[in-house]
């Protein structure tokens, strides 16, 4: 080699199908082997530079290069569909040609279940490439499989320099501490790979597409082009979406919303298209009884635009899809334009659906101005039964302003299911400022739903004071499945204050889906103080979704506070909820099954963790 050191290592990858590898081989390697330079990226030349020139400069400087070998590295095109490796000035075939030719050191790795290379696949040039032995790097095997391969660059490297050993930073010496910081980046960068890993996995495109939305949400502020990338897969997954029990493009449409809100931030352009294409969707949709979407885009429009949301109803000549653009809209537009809101939904033609919006819009109303939001139950025509039920959702909403009043509306309805989810409603806003009146409202519940839920935000409510009582008022329940719906609110309340406690509770729960959502509350919760047991409980996690989702969240908790490193607010971040789904709930719910929250009763339109829009 003509290069005067020989102590640096090259890592040829393509960014379809090994970029987050890269980039943590990289971390691994700088922190590993400090003294060894890393090449990377090279595709970045300076226009008027030599490429050939640049790269053979850089390989001669290199001990090893390191071809990263994805499902795609012989197969991916260009823009006209040619196979990149059939052209001779591809930067990777022109790398690890360069290297084979002068004799460096080329240690093939298959990503993620590659197969081994055939000469067939190869240029005559690369035929070596396909004899060299390869070794493997796997998201499910990530830290045996890369530290196998970081120990044979150091053999490698310390033969090349002629010495017994390369210098490893002393932090990573047998016994001393690592330096937080880098094991903190490292980490989160870890975390990320794998949970990029498992979402492109996910066959279910819908569930796939929110998985690779919340990795990208997390890769934004440090990799930006990365997101872009699984941003643009996303919305690959998302215009692909099918739904067994609902039309296609009214799946479509909702999960271009989805990838849109998540990319606004970054994207502001991007997501306009998005939202664009998702209302010219909504538009096609013509069965009423599968047009969520047109519901979706109003309520979207309606938080931004409210204008531009009623001239979007307004556009339907079909009263029915109209009726459903202003059932989205109304009761979005009800907290800062009650006027507007209360006139669209008075104007809705179905009696059914007028009955639902200004249900809706009472509760938006009834924290500021209780007397407007009752009076709005009153004028529903339908009949009494529908009357007690917007009552009840003007008493669930009023309870935390209001609790007496809010009592006093409830005890009033002579529907007994009605009055009960009033009380669950009223339970669930007392627990966490009195839990002894809570207690005592959902000991009033006669409906074992609405009585599940309440005494659900109760125990949670209780954990953070008292939680032996929190636990045997859990384990006092007389069904087994109510005591595991409890028990998870109640772990999950536990774990910033009481890890030890909450995992313990979490791992007793086996049941699915409640193990794989109560273990990502607590894992999430302990993930800032103890990162190695909150990551270890998330691989525990069965659900792949979920999974995707917990590993982001920890990465985000886990990253080194320095800005260049600064994980983003976003999905990811969610709060530490111990919601809990409810299969059977009656009310709106998250349809997300990538999210942590899937099923979970909401109290608004949209689920505050994955910000999907509720369905009934």
């Amino acid at each position: 080699m003509t290069g005067s050191s020989q102590q640096g290592v090259f890592i040829s990858y393509r960014r379809a199908d090994a970029a987050p590898y890269a980039r943590l081989l990289q971390i691994e390697l700088t922190e590993r082997i400090p003294d060894a330079r890393v090449f990377i990226d090279l595709d970045s030349i300076e226009a008027g530079l030599d490429f050939a020139e640049i790269i053979r400069e850089a390989v001669d400087s290199c001990g090893v290069l390191v071809a990263l070998i994805g499902q795609q590295w012989a197969t991916v095109t260009d823009e006209q569909g040619q196979r990149r490796l059939d052209d001779p000035d591809d930067f990777v075939r022109f790398e690890v040609h360069t290297a084979l030719e002068r004799g460096v050191r080329v240690i093939p790795v298959l990503v993620d279940g590659a197969s081994p290379l055939r000469q067939q696949q190869l240029p005559s040039e690369l035929h070596k490439l396909a004899r060299l032995n390869a070794i493997e790097l796997s998201y499910r095997r990530y830290q045996d499989d890369a530290k196998r391969l970081v120990e044979l660059i150091q053999r490698v490297l310390a033969a090349a320099a002629g010495s017994d050993t390369i210098q490893v930073p002393p932090a990573t010496q047998a016994g001393a501490p690592p330096d937080t910081a880098h094991t903190d980046v490292s980490r989160a960068t870890r975390l990320l790979t794998d949970a990029e890993g498992i979402a492109q996995s996910i066959t279910d495109e819908d569930a796939k597409a929110s998985a690779l939305i919340m990795v990208a949400s997390a890769l934004a502020a440090t990799d930006p082009e990365h997101a872009t990338r699984l941003f643009t897969e996303a919305e690959r997954s998302a215009r692909s979406v099918s739904d067994y029990w609902a039309d296609d493009e009214n799946a479509k449409a909702s999960a271009l919303i989805r990838v849109a809100e998540a990319r606004a931030a970054t994207d502001p352009d991007g997501a306009a298209r998005l939202v664009n294409d998702a209302e010219r969707i909504a538009c096609s949709v013509t069965d009423i009884q599968k047009s969520q979407s047109i519901g979706n885009v109003a309520a979207a429009l309606a938080a931004i635009d409210p204008g531009r949301a009623e001239r979007f109803a307004d556009s339907f000549t079909d009263d029915g899809l109209r009726d459903v653009a202003v059932m989205g809209a109304a009761p979005v537009l009800a907290a800062t334009e009650p006027d507007r809101a209360e006139r669209l939904a008075h104007s809705i033609t179905d009696e059914d659906f007028r009955t639902e919006a200004l249900g809706e819009v009472a509760a938006a109303l009834a924290p500021t101005d209780p007397g407007r939001a009752e009076r709005i139950a009153h004028s529903i025509t339908k009949g009494e039964d529908s009357v007690e039920w917007a009552l009840g959702e003007v008493a669930a909403a009023l309870a935390a302003t209001d609790p007496d009043r809010a009592e006093h509306l409830a005890h009033s309805l002579t529907h007994e299911r009605r009055k009960d989810s009033a009380l669950r409603g009223i339970a669930a806003a007392l627990a966490a400022t009195d839990p002894d009146r809570a207690e005592g409202l959902a000991h009033a519940i006669t409906d074992r739903l609405d009585g599940m839920w309440a005494w659900t935000d109760v125990a949670r409510a209780l954990a953070a004071t008292d939680p032996d009582r929190a636990e045997r008022l859990a384990h006092s329940l007389a069904n087994s499945y109510n005591t595991d719906v409890v028990l998870c609110a109640v772990a999950a309340a536990l774990a910033p204050t009481d890890p030890d406690r909450a995992e313990g509770l979490a791992r007793s729960i086996l049941l699915e889906p409640w193990g794989s959502r109560v273990r990502s509350d607590v894992a999430l919760a302990m993930a800032a103080t103890k990162p190695d047991r909150a990551e270890h409980l998330a691989r525990e996690i069965s659900d792949e979704p979920v999974k995707v989702s917990t590993l982001c969240g920890i990465a985000a908790a886990t990253a080194a506070p320095s800005p260049k490193h600064q994980m983003p607010d976003g999905p990811i971040t969610r709060p530490q909820s111990s919601s809990v789904p409810a299969p059977l709930a009656d009310g709106p719910t998250c349809p997300n099954r990538a999210c942590t929250n899937y099923q979970a009763p909401l109290d608004g339109r949209q689920c505050p963790i994955c910000y999907h829009y509720a369905v009934h």
